[in-house]
């Protein structure tokens, strides 16, 4: 009986826990999406960033969830392609600005300033930002891929 009840408790506390791991690991907009969920990438389609460079702002009628995050597309056909494969077309580093997680930061992630280097999206808070992370586009990338890997699960608060 002591095993049941110790073995339900550490259940208990692994499902209370598991919101807290996830803490900001995406950049989300305050609110719920029409999805439910809370609305990623500013509502910019990413496939449409992606594949022709253009931000432009998607429909609800199209949306998908992603690790917790919905995102909004201007077509079903490029929600089909995002479904298909999205981690080729999720902005790196949650969505955060790369240029303030190579600094420890979880800034907010503009679609409107962005960068797509190596096949990857990579988002920043403002054209500064942008700015500085293209003065050393491998190795900012490469000190943001560290960086996340320590700062992915904690909270923006907490940074």
């Amino acid at each position: 009986m002591k095993t049941l009840l110790t073995t339900a408790l550490i259940s208990i506390s692994a499902v209370l826990a598991a919101p807290a791991f996830a803490a900001d690991e995406v950049n989300v907009s305050n609110g719920i999406s029409a999805g439910g969920a809370p609305l990623g990438a500013h509502g910019v389609d990413l496939v449409a960033l992606l594949d022709s460079r253009n931000p432009v702002e998607g429909m609800a009628t199209y949306s998908a969830t992603v690790d917790g995050a919905s995102y909004y597309f201007v077509s079903e056909e490029n929600k089909t392609a995002f479904e298909a494969n999205p981690a080729k077309y999720l902005p790196q580093h949650g969505g955060f600005c790369s240029y303030g997680v190579s600094v420890g930061k979880k800034f907010d992630g503009d679609p409107d300033q962005y960068l797509v280097h190596d096949g990857k999206l990579f988002l920043f808070l403002n054209a500064a930002t942008r700015a500085a992370f293209l003065e050393d586009v491998a190795g900012t990338a490469k000190t943001a891929d560290s960086q996340w890997g320590e700062i992915k699960h904690v909270a923006v608060g907490a940074l």
